[in-house]
């Protein structure tokens, strides 16, 4: 895929940071069919637009997503599984451990591949519109000492699964998903030092597409900035 984010101005890249596209949810919600990060938007797979807009602001990034389907294939990046223990322990309850197992499958797939990398950003499957300078504004919001955990917040609005994860507490996550049962991204987080960058303005950049009817509604949204993007 080549990557050309579209918009008034071009993507930021900052720091050692790995992208992780978070796109093993079961989107219950968008009804049966296919999958929720593969559902057609603007010509293309909803988890494309993520990809196409956080790829450029990282140094590398990988998609998780347990579903072995060919569409992934063509977003022409790594496509991982949550780890083996963290898919013994889903089929064992019966159910997926939601966020949090992609969450760790991206720290670990980061300490291997860019073991220097001292930060994940997640972000879910199902924000097409996401900023193009996030990576930068988080970085830029860093203090010493730093946080573990840095996430977005719109108004009254936490944004448990975007942000920035140090990879430090990948240990401590493997063990508080298998040993202690911790499913929650914001009972894990709140284990560790939190921070919150508040985003000005409106929230259309951080609009979640979880039902056909929000998925119109980006379809909508897309064809108004299009034209905008070709000026």
């Amino acid at each position: 895929m080549a990557v050309n984010a579209r918009g008034p101005f071009s993507p930021v890249r900052s720091g050692a940071v790995v992208g992780v596209v978070l796109a093993g949810g079961e989107g219950r919600r968008m009804g049966e069919g296919v999958k929720k990060p593969l559902r057609p938007l603007g010509g293309k797979p909803m988890v494309a637009h993520v990809v196409e807009r956080l790829q450029p602001q990282v140094m590398d990034l990988v998609v998780v997503a347990n579903d072995p389907e060919p569409a992934f294939a063509g977003l022409e990046v790594p496509v991982i599984a949550d780890p083996p223990e963290i898919q013994r322990a889903a089929e064992q309850e019966g159910r997926r451990l939601g966020p949090l197992a992609g969450i760790l499958a991206g720290m670990e797939w980061a300490l291997k591949h860019h073991p220097h990398a001292g930060w994940i950003l997640a972000a879910p499957a199902d924000v097409p519109f996401l900023p193009l300078d996030l990576t930068v504004r988080l970085c830029g919001h860093m203090h010493v000492p730093e946080p573990d955990v840095l996430v977005v917040r719109h108004g009254r609005h936490r944004q448990p699964t975007l942000g920035l994860w140090s990879v430090k507490l990948s240990g401590d996550l493997r063990r508080a998903i298998l040993d202690e049962g911790i499913r929650r991204v914001g009972q894990f987080a709140e284990r560790h030092v939190v921070a919150e960058l508040r985003w000005p303005g409106n929230a259309a950049p951080f609009m979640n597409v979880n039902t056909p009817e929000e998925l119109s509604a980006a379809e909508a949204r897309l064809a108004r900035v299009r034209p905008l993007s070709r000026r």
